[in-house]
């Protein structure tokens, strides 16, 4: 009796391990394979409002995959916010090398890049979002990015195609979403006003927010019926997972939200609890009162839904005032940008030497001095007293930087 039921589960680990290697095989095949796709016979917009709209886009959808540590330049590198049992996911080099960027790539093939997720050697982007963005909105993106900004400095880092672990292969081959069926050229924008149907454009076709927030890693989670219940896992941290909210208006989303507070959420990084959004979360800064009106309209149309975080999130925390810059430092998110190992530490070495109402006014009001910038706005939780005393200890913790 006990040798056939060894027989039987000996037969079934065997079918599990055939069956695994069967799956990673597959994933492996769409991985490998190149895909036919079409070019978009789009060409760089160069009109001063075209290049406004195209920088405003690339800062809050593009930045923060394509511009990985403190040389501000979108030379691309590893993403440090996949698990790292995926392997190495490596973004591309956007500025205007020669060799290593993308100066000598048609514009053409940046918007297949951008519309198709296809890569000039014809294989799919693995992490690469799918924009069905207009025709308008993308020329100005591939404006911008021939724009002479200084973010697109020729660098001469050659980055290489993604590094995938075979548990990376496993699921993001397997998650790798079917070509979309959207025309090269010809597609227009709804008429902006702050209706659903605009919002649902920005939401789904230029910011691509069900990406982050829609759990799992299957290329077609965007538009599935988990698509805005949160629950991606971004990194670990020693506090715990980070993930992505709900933005449905269940009663664990954004039910309670006002649409200003939903706005400062968006463009300042703070939430209604006045706890800071943390990263990958962008600031969508430079959003109208139109786009913010249309983004509120349709979240509040799609099915509500109810999502708990797991047990292993890291907690939001209020920031404790009393507790002092140290802590001030690591509760308001800071340290996830700026504190040691993170890709933003060297940022703060500037600090050093400016009078410290310069630093307090940077920290308060950042987008002030940098129109753009994804660090949040702590004007409404810090007062002059409190900035200056956190910016003394931020210019005495980067003087320790090599």
């Amino acid at each position: 009796m006990v040798k056939k039921i060894l027989i039987g589960i000996g037969g079934l680990v065997a079918l599990v391990v055939v069956a695994a290697v069967a799956l990673f095989l597959v994933a492996s095949s769409k991985l490998s394979a190149t895909v036919e796709a079409p070019t978009p016979p789009l060409t760089a917009a160069t009109d001063p409002q075209s290049l406004a709209r195209g920088k405003h886009i690339f800062e809050s959808v593009c930045y923060d995959c394509h511009v990985q540590d403190s040389s501000g330049r979108a030379a691309g590198g590893v993403m440090p916010d996949l698990p790292k049992a995926f392997g190495a996911v490596i973004t591309a080099n956007l500025t205007s090398h020669p060799t290593a960027g993308i100066q000598g790539v048609p514009d053409g093939l940046i918007a297949r890049a951008v519309r198709f997720g296809v890569r000039r050697d014809g294989h799919r982007m693995v992490t690469m979002p799918l924009f069905g963005m207009s025709d308008e909105d993308l020329s100005a993106v591939i404006g911008f990015l021939r724009s002479n900004d200084e973010m697109f400095a020729p660098d001469e880092r050659v980055q290489p195609n993604p590094q995938l672990s075979p548990v990376g292969k496993l699921a993001l081959g397997m998650g790798l979403a079917p070509l979309p069926t959207w025309p090269a050229s010809g597609i227009k924008a709804p008429p902006k006003g702050p209706t659903a149907e605009y919002g649902a454009y920005l939401a789904n076709e230029v910011y691509v927010c069900a990406e982050c927030h829609t759990p799992g890693v299957d290329g077609a989670k965007a538009r599935g019926p988990d698509a805005f219940k949160g629950g991606f896992k971004f990194v670990d941290t020693p506090e715990g997972g980070i993930y992505s909210t709900n933005i449905t208006f269940g009663e664990t989303g954004l039910a309670k939200y006002t649409v200003p507070e939903f706005s400062r959420a968006l463009q300042h990084g703070i939430n209604r609890e006045g706890i800071p959004l943390r990263l990958p979360m962008v600031r969508v800064r430079n959003l109208d009162d139109v786009d913010v009106q249309a983004l509120y309209t349709y979240l509040q149309s799609v099915p509500k839904a109810e999502a708990t975080l797991p047990a292993d999130a890291a907690p939001r925390v209020k920031a404790d005032f009393n507790a002092g810059p140290e802590k001030l430092f690591s509760q308001l998110g800071c340290a996830l940008c700026h504190g040691e190992g993170a890709k933003y530490h060297e940022r703060i070495k500037p600090a050093v030497g400016k009078p410290v109402a310069e630093v307090a006014r940077w920290i308060r009001n950042p987008e002030a001095t940098l129109p753009g910038t994804q660090m949040p706005t702590y004007h409404d939780l810090l007062n002059d007293e409190q900035a200056a005393e956190l910016a003394t200890w931020v210019q005495a913790y980067a003087a320790k930087i090599p």
